[in-house]
């Protein structure tokens, strides 16, 4: 009887994991890009150049165990839906450190000039209440560059960077005999958004 019991329980939340899956909306395009912009906005990311195509974050390792087996479910369906998406012109949006009006981001199609952001999919649970995002700031020089994957947390109508992974840094620093080495570091620090000095 207790088998019987556990066996039901089972099948009743496979039941119901299928059916929530396939009743919750798809992502549209728009609201793709309105969560970045919330997201940009509300960690004051200078993000003035980006690349047109999205960097692509496997949901594997220590970035899924920040969702639920059903969020993994819907970010895979989403990631498939729009594998083909590229930035637009005219749908990013950045707002300048003294909280003056939003600019629209010069999306960029060669990606290999100039100081400009790297972005990734975001991936997007299923209630639209956490994000895992890639930002990577390139200079396409020797100079350097910072970025990282960071997860926000939507709360109280804010994305709050809640936890941050592969975060890295890379500056030039002189030398006595005056030559410029790259020096770079990678390290996890959870609640520190370095691009938000701006």
């Amino acid at each position: 009887m207790r088998k019987f019991a556990m066996g039901l329980i089972v099948v009743l939340a496979v039941s119901l994991s299928v059916f929530y899956y396939y009743c919750t909306p798809n992502l549209t395009e728009q609201e793709i890009y309105t969560i970045i912009n919330e997201i940009t906005t509300d960690n004051k990311w200078p993000v003035l150049h980006a690349c047109w195509q999205f960097e692509d974050i496997p949901v594997t390792g220590e970035y899924s165990k920040e969702f639920t087996l059903a969020d993994i479910g819907f970010i895979e369906k989403q990631k498939i839906l729009f594998r083909n998406l590229r930035i637009k012109p005219g749908n990013l949006k950045w707002v300048p450190a003294d909280g003056s009006t939003p600019r629209y981001t010069t999306i960029d199609t060669i990606c290999n000039t100039g100081i400009l952001y790297h972005i990734s999919f975001p991936l997007i649970s299923k209630d639209r209440k956490k994000v895992l995002i890639e930002f990577r700031e390139d200079c396409n020089c020797t100079l350097g560059g910072r970025g990282g994957k960071y997860l926000y947390e939507k709360k109280n109508g804010h994305w709050i960077n809640t936890k941050g992974f592969d975060q890295w840094i890379s500056k030039v620093l002189p030398t006595k005999k005056y030559s410029q080495p790259l020096l770079s570091y990678h390290q996890q620090f959870p609640n520190i958004n370095y691009l938000s000095t701006y």
